[in-house]
């Protein structure tokens, strides 16, 4: 469904164009020749500029709260289950935040694609998050491998919405 669904003398087609997929709406007058074209981006795909771009949100809203003694603190004191209610509430937000934004007429026949643009998302994020710690000798996953894991959500939960949103932005 578009938004130039109901209007009469208009026809719509999925066309790939310069190896992205578009959305071209046609504009027909009354006796059915062309009068005018409308080219909307169809991101619907996973690509490698989607990849990219989903680590540099990530990255830019991680890095300062990596940094900060505020989030090692309450990394530490923040219980487990608070932790699972962050982790929760990141991925649900996400899930509706690509839906909407991305999926949301055109999610038949876009299942796979959806699940791995979500998953992308917070495995990117999550990623990121590691590193930045285990760069700055944050990342206990040695010795304190729940630690290493409550910091990481922590961060990644606001971080996670950086890479959604410079996701959708093209």
């Amino acid at each position: 469904m578009n938004v130039f669904k109901g209007l009469k003398n208009t026809h719509t087609e999925i066309k790939r164009i310069n190896g992205y997929l578009r959305e071209v709406v046609t504009f027909l007058d009354d006796s059915g020749k062309p009068m005018g074209h409308v080219i909307n981006p169809l991101m619907v795909e996973l690509r490698l500029r989607d990849i990219t771009q989903i680590f540099v949100g990530a990255f830019l809203v991680a890095s300062p709260l990596c940094f900060t003694e505020e989030v090692w603190t309450l990394s530490e004191t923040l219980p487990f289950q608070n932790i699972y209610y962050l982790f929760a509430a990141s991925i649900t937000t996400v899930t509706f935040f690509v839906y909407f934004n991305f999926y949301r007429f055109k999610l038949k026949g876009n299942v796979i694609e959806f699940l791995k643009r979500i998953f992308a998302i917070y495995f990117i994020t999550t990623l990121s998050v590691v590193m930045i710690l285990f760069l700055i000798n944050k990342f206990p996953v040695k010795t304190d491998h729940i630690l290493a894991f409550k910091r990481t959500v922590i961060i990644a939960f606001p971080s996670i919405f950086g890479a959604a949103v410079t996701d959708y932005l093209k």
